[in-house]
């Protein structure tokens, strides 16, 4: 099978794009929603309320380009795809979800006039400890599981976790599986395979060619791709200067340990000494230290 030649839905702006660049965006949005919530009765309507995905969000790693949309009866969303591992995901959902609810009052209205605030989340790796796909929170009493409230609510759904679909996630969320082969999918001919079991899937697909054939939303793309690649750079480049930094710290704190138990003084001006050492020179006079039990002489040290 050849290589898949259209964009990849698990980049963020590439899935907003999705869901949001023409008409029949719309439907495909409704169908993926339904997929995911599962309503009593078919939603109808659901308005996306910041369409637009502005160049210097793109380029900026740090944004998270989700879509937040309104339901029929007032119910916000917040729709996100994420493909890369932050370490304070889970924090920033919350903090994303209390936006969201909060943003729908304003000074001295009723709290009466909050309506239920729904985050979904799709991740492209594994989060959450369990084996499920499709992961459901809300606020429970810890005992008795009485629901506090039917305004919080979190979806999680963790594209790894395919293959370990549950048994009643495969019976009772097929659409939800169908959708994640969608956005999982390696091969242009596995799209086509796909679009041929569900209408739904088969109006994405189209949308996607669409989107792909776009050289504006391909340069889109390709920035949103080396901002990933910038932001996992300068995270190493910090890992390592930060490993660098712990080493040096634990050969000072090793360094004057050994001085007090062998009576070597460390004053003011040695300990300025140490602070100036890269890793290389402590490492150096450690092993001065430890072959003379003396501080060496000399301007370094």
């Amino acid at each position: 099978m050849s290589a898949r030649r259209t964009l990849d839905p698990t980049l963020d702006v590439v899935f907003k794009l999705l869901l949001t660049s023409g008409p029949d965006s719309h439907e495909v949005l409704l169908a993926l929603l339904t997929a995911v919530l599962r309503p009593r009765s078919p939603f109808a309507k659901v308005t996306v309320l910041n369409p637009e995905i502005p160049r210097e969000d793109v380029l900026d790693r740090g944004v998270v380009l989700d879509l937040l949309a309104v339901l029929e009866d007032g119910t916000h969303l917040d729709i996100e795809m994420q493909a890369q591992k932050h370490p304070a995901f889970r924090e920033r959902a919350l903090y994303y979800w209390a936006r969201l609810f909060g943003s729908e009052l304003d000074r001295g209205d009723d709290y009466k006039k909050l309506r239920r605030a729904i985050s979904v989340l799709f991740l492209d790796y594994a989060e959450l400890e369990g084996q499920r796909l499709h992961s459901t929170f809300h606020l429970l009493e810890i005992h008795d599981r009485e629901r506090f409230s039917d305004a919080i609510e979190l979806h999680v759904i963790e594209l790894p976790k395919l293959a370990l679909a549950t048994a009643d996630e495969r019976s009772e969320e097929r659409d939800l599986l169908t959708w994640s082969r969608f956005f999982k999918a390696t091969t242009d001919e596995e799209l086509t395979r796909l679009a041929m079991t569900s209408p739904a899937i088969d109006k994405a697909k189209h949308i996607l060619d669409r989107v792909s054939a776009d050289p504006s939303a391909r340069e889109l793309a390709r920035l949103r791709e080396m901002a990933a690649v910038n932001m996992r750079l300068n995270l190493t480049a910090a890992r390592e200067e930060g490993i660098e930094i712990g080493k040096a710290e634990a050969l000072r704190s090793t360094i004057e340990a050994f001085c007090a138990a062998i009576g070597v003084p460390i004053d003011d001006a040695r300990r300025a000494s140490l602070a100036r050492l890269d890793v290389g020179a402590l490492e150096e006079l450690q092993r001065a230290l430890f072959c003379d039990r003396a501080w060496p002489a000399g301007p370094a040290v």
